[in-house]
């Protein structure tokens, strides 16, 4: 019999609220969001050796050998429709994107099994603009290459085992928590220099009315 399994790390990326934007739209403009969408993101499926298998609707699915490959790609899929939103904050794409690492089976150019269905599950669990992964995936990576934090255990539905959850940061968002951090320290010392300030006036207030 051949052997027509493989381990591979398997990602869903898809719009976010599809079916409320797309009815608002005529044809022309939904094929020309499906342009946007492809146009953002195959390059980028491409420049980390993943493989699409296929789209539904909206819905990008996508394989590639290395776990470290899929997460770095889905950080910069972010980063790309962060930058596009920036440039059309009136019609913003907002995309998620969930990663698990598992045995799929193999048959005519499509992958079927535990590997697609977990990933599935946990593409619906992702909010805007995230990228989760499971603890598959975390164990096999890279981590010095991924910022990421943990989130816990979480089950789903037709699975029998709760899958560990894990949330990895794309560069925008570390450069704006990095911007918060800069500015909040920015804060503190005028704070702390406004209330020296203020001391010493107090100091020089109360020297001057008693001498």
């Amino acid at each position: 019999m051949e052997d027509n399994t493989e381990t591979l790390t398997v990602m869903f990326v898809d719009i976010v609220s599809y079916t409320k934007t797309t009815s608002q739209l005529s044809r022309e403009e939904v094929n020309r969001l499906h342009d946007i969408f492809d146009d953002l993101a195959i390059p980028i499926f491409e420049r980390h050796n993943g493989q699409i298998i296929k789209k539904m609707g909206d819905d990008f699915l996508v394989a590639f050998k290395s776990p470290t490959n899929a997460v770095l790609c889905g950080m910069e899929i972010q980063d790309a429709f962060y930058e596009y939103n920036r440039g059309n904050p009136q019609k913003p794409l907002r995309v998620r994107v969930a990663i698990h690492t598992g045995e799929v089976i193999k048959r005519k150019n499509d992958i079927y099994g535990e590997a697609v269905n977990v990933a599935a599950r946990m593409e619906d669990i992702t909010p805007p603009n995230q990228i989760f992964f499971s603890e598959a995936v975390f164990s096999a990576m890279n981590k010095q290459e991924i910022p990421f934090s943990h989130l816990g255990l979480k089950r789903f539905r037709g699975l029998k085992y709760p899958v560990r959850i894990f949330k990895a940061k794309s560069n925008y968002r570390i450069r704006k928590q990095a911007r918060t951090s800069v500015l909040g320290e920015l804060i503190r010392i005028l704070v702390a220099v406004g209330i020296i300030g203020l001391a010493i006036y107090l100091i020089y207030f109360l020297l001057s009315n008693f001498t």
